[in-house]
């Protein structure tokens, strides 16, 4: 990486880490791009340079959590532990993470972004590493003759990818009045007993 290409991304951090501060402050609908430029000292150039508007912000975060699943989170389970305990280390890991690194009111905020219907939803992208590892470790479950094999893996992870965007909104609307980290783990706990044999 060149002089100018450490530069540009130093500018694009910069911004990204001032929009969420912005937003957690604000919301996400208060927040205008002028006001992110004017935190940052930079320009409407510089900005549009590395997003196209205020949701390519949320775009790139959810990219870093997907290579924070990927690079942090799935080396911390356990290889010889059975697939349902994967599971529980995986939900338990994933909350904590989104609740110390996001908070309620940014993940709020990513809600009401989602909700816009003229952009697809980052949520419903069928191959986020996300969604493969749910159901890598279902399959895994499955083939283990731990989980029940009369819905697929596909239907598995469609139940716990619903549950996790149920709580988390839930989570965000109640604005953080209870432990998402905590309450995590009784919903989890439910949702895969109900997916085992």
């Amino acid at each position: 990486m060149n002089i100018r290409q450490k530069k540009a991304l130093q500018t694009k951090n910069k911004i990204l880490t001032a929009a969420l501060s912005l937003f957690n402050e604000k919301g996400f609908s208060n927040v205008t791009v002028d006001e992110i430029i004017e935190k940052t000292n930079s320009s409407k150039g510089a900005f549009y340079n590395h997003f196209k508007s205020k949701h390519d912000i949320f775009f790139e975060k959810f990219k870093e959590i997907d290579h924070f699943y990927l690079d942090e989170l799935l080396p911390q389970l356990e290889k010889d532990a059975p697939a349902n305990v994967k599971l529980k280390t995986f939900f338990k890991i994933e909350m904590e993470f989104i609740e110390s690194e996001f908070g309620w009111d940014v993940t709020r905020s990513i809600y009401e972004a989602e909700l816009n219907v003229e952009r697809e939803s980052f949520f419903l992208i069928p191959d986020r590493p996300l969604y493969q590892i749910l159901k890598n470790l279902c399959e895994e479950g499955q083939e283990a003759g731990l989980f029940r094999t009369d819905i697929t893996s596909e239907q598995m992870v469609t139940i716990l990818a619903r549950m996790i965007r149920g709580i988390l909104y839930d989570w965000s609307i109640s604005k953080g009045q209870y432990s998402l980290s905590s309450e995590q783990d009784l919903l989890f706990d439910v949702a895969i007993r109900g997916l085992t044999k």
